[in-house]
């Protein structure tokens, strides 16, 4: 299954007074890779998010987070990001945690809602989201986890286990481990293939 995956480096700020991650640092890791998803993504070869976002406003609706483990200040992670349940105007943002050593760090998920910015109305999701929605697209980067949702399986502890594979840690700990000549933001799958970011 492909997931948009991004590393990160914790730093002094991101810390607690005794040395590890803060938990608000875990929606910071959630907001990390929507917002680099949503920037460093192309549509036919142009990257045009500010002109597709100048009539919509998107409002994260509800977030939530499960921590899992502490990382401590100077170590990597790798966030791995996928949607489900997607709408004409609603989609929610799934994320994955997980440590340099394989460890799941948090999971959780944010709902967006997608407005007109005058009349605040619904509208569809502008392209450079919507893209990556299309289940019959090599890149696509629709959760696999449906029956139960992953949504629901982040809020139970026997759900969580199935959240972090043995797979999806194998590919955190590989994305949270890749050089940094290496560690551009991709769609990449548990087989480390790669995927164009955008169409």
């Amino acid at each position: 299954m492909p997931f948009f995956a991004i590393q990160y480096r914790v730093l002094f700020h991101d810390t607690m007074a005794y040395g590890s991650h803060h938990y608000m640092t875990n929606f910071k890791f959630q907001n990390m890779a929507r917002e680099t998803v949503l920037f460093e993504s192309t549509v036919n070869g142009t990257n045009g998010w500010a002109e597709q976002l100048q009539n919509v406003v998107m409002l994260t609706r509800e977030a939530y987070c499960t921590s899992l483990a502490p990382v401590k200040v100077g170590e990597k992670v790798a966030i791995l990001m996928t949607y489900e349940e997607p709408s004409r105007s609603t989609v929610r943002l799934c994320f994955r945690i997980v440590q340099q050593c394989g460890q799941p760090v948090s999971c959780g998920y944010q709902t967006m809602i997608v407005m007109d910015k005058d009349s605040h109305e619904l509208v569809p999701a502008p392209t450079v989201l919507t893209q990556y929605l299309d289940a019959s697209k090599p890149h696509s980067l629709l959760e696999k986890l449906t029956n139960p949702s992953f949504a629901d399986r982040a809020r139970s502890s026997r759900g969580v286990k199935d959240i972090f594979s043995p797979e999806i840690c194998a590919l955190g700990k590989t994305v949270a481990n890749t050089s940094l000549q290496k560690a551009y933001p991709k769609i990449v799958d548990e087989a480390l293939t790669e995927y164009s970011l955008g169409g």
